[in-house]
């Protein structure tokens, strides 16, 4: 299993696929908080397309249902938090897979501090579940997996209105519209009111 506390990770067992990746976050203790905020409210996971179930914070002992949904379908994942760091300059968990998962294994999300400098490191082991279903779904799932972990790991390094499909930026481009239709109707006041003083003349 990965150890949060740890700086390095040297799993590596047999009939799993090891990933592990690390990526700059930002700098500053702001981004530190807003990271630290992020990386346990799950929102590496919301901002990826999951909805965690229940909505409560990342905590050792947690279970959680993550649900993904691609049109009327709906994949619910179970999983449980085995491990749990939250210190000074390191935060993060690790969750283990559930029987109804498409996936044995574990995921591990970390975030760590050094002087300045903050870094997110994701981390798994994976193997299709055993029951024929997933098997038979195996490669169409590992195509899945590489497209969530970019995401991933993309996740805490900007704000939710930034990203492409969240309420805030769906709010964010209707409020658009809105100020582009107010100024579209208030230009043509403006053209009206012009050509009725030209006629006035």
């Amino acid at each position: 299993m990965s150890l949060p506390h740890r700086d390095t990770w040297n799993a590596r067992p047999g009939g799993f696929r090891r990933f592990e990746k690390t990526v700059p976050v930002g700098s500053g203790d702001a981004v530190w908080q807003r990271a630290r905020a992020d990386l346990l409210a799950w929102r590496v996971k919301t901002r990826s397309g999951f909805r965690v179930v229940p909505d409560l914070p990342a905590a050792a002992g947690g279970r959680h249902w993550l649900e993904v949904g691609w049109g009327p379908l709906t994949l619910r994942e179970p999983v449980e938090v085995v491990a749990f760091v939250d210190e000074r300059d390191r935060v993060g968990y690790v969750y283990l897979a559930l029987p109804g998962h498409p996936l044995e294994g574990e995921e591990a999300f970390l975030l760590t501090r050094r002087g300045d400098d903050v870094r997110f490191t994701l981390r798994s082991l994976s193997r299709p579940a055993p029951t024929p279903f997933w098997r038979f779904a195996y490669p169409a799932v590992r195509i899945v997996q590489v497209i969530v972990r970019t995401r991933y790991l993309s996740a805490l390094r900007r704000e939710e209105r930034h990203i492409i499909g969240s309420p805030s930026a769906r709010r964010g481009r209707r409020q658009s519209r809105v100020s582009l239709g107010a100024g579209a109707s208030a230009n043509s006041s403006t053209k009206s009111e012009s050509r009725s003083s030209v006629l006035l003349r």
